[in-house]
């Protein structure tokens, strides 16, 4: 065999390997469409209709997967998605989204007589209902429920009721003219401020004044400035007591 064939044995593999490799290559990038990826725009407050049509527009498709219920959103509108914005994705990718329901979801009330206040109080946050405020009457039980109310009227147990609304405690008095001390809320928010007050037996009363604060968004990132009654161990009031609070936006002046 001449020197010619005897490389041209040698070199052909090698060459119909690197061809074959380069073809698959090639077939591969088309096939997973290397290189061609677009950017998830925010889709956000947007509606499901809205979402789509702007997806569609890029190659990308719209999938709801759950929806939940807030206030602070538009109804029927996106309140998060997977990926999230910004992201590269190729095309024909499918993003999922949560929707803002339009109508919060139904519950059934629980029987909260009898129950300690924090008992009922722990069950209406486990099950999403909120705290409107507590009254207090005579009764041999401190602090134990004796009643419950919605906008002001009896609430029976397994009543249909929206997550989200607030439950008015009728608690026991006791019958020796107890008092309980005023919580030193200084530096908290607005939420934890409340969940104390509650647990403490007594009402927020006035938000007198909120520096900085144009909405009900801006409230609920202020801390307490200043309360009234001051807090203290020897200062006692009736349970059901009102406190009223001072809040600001300009934490920095704050000091927990």
């Amino acid at each position: 065999m001449t020197t010619g064939k005897r490389l041209f044995w040698i070199i052909a593999p090698v060459v119909l390997a690197a061809m074959l490799l380069g073809s698959a290559w090639l077939w591969l990038a088309g096939y997973t469409r290397h290189g061609q990826t677009e950017k998830v725009p925010d889709l956000r407050a947007l509606s499901m209709e809205e979402a789509s049509a702007t997806l569609l527009k890029l190659g990308l498709k719209a999938e709801v997967i759950d929806s939940v219920y807030n206030d602070e959103a538009p109804k029927g509108t996106v309140v998060s998605q997977d990926p999230d914005s910004g992201k590269f994705v190729k095309r024909d990718r499918t993003v999922y989204l949560v929707m803002n329901a339009v109508q919060p979801k139904m519950l059934n009330m629980p029987n909260l007589v009898n129950l300690s206040k924090r008992q009922a109080i722990s069950v209406l946050d486990i099950i999403g209902l909120k705290v409107a405020g507590m009254e207090y009457r005579p009764d041999p039980c401190m602090d134990c429920v004796v009643a419950q109310l919605y906008q002001g009227a009896p609430i029976a147990a397994d009543e249909r009721i929206r997550k989200g609304e607030a439950i008015t405690l009728v608690l026991g008095k006791g019958q020796q003219g107890e008092q309980v001390p005023v919580p030193d809320v200084m530096g908290m928010g607005f939420a934890e401020m409340k969940a104390v007050l509650d647990l403490a037996s007594l009402n927020l009363g006035l938000v007198v004044e909120v520096k900085g604060c144009n909405t009900g968004c801006d409230t609920a990132l202020a801390k307490v400035v200043r309360q009234s009654p001051s807090p203290g161990p020897d200062v006692l009031i009736s349970p059901g007591g009102l406190v009223d609070v001072w809040l600001t936006l300009d934490t920095t002046t704050v000091t927990p």
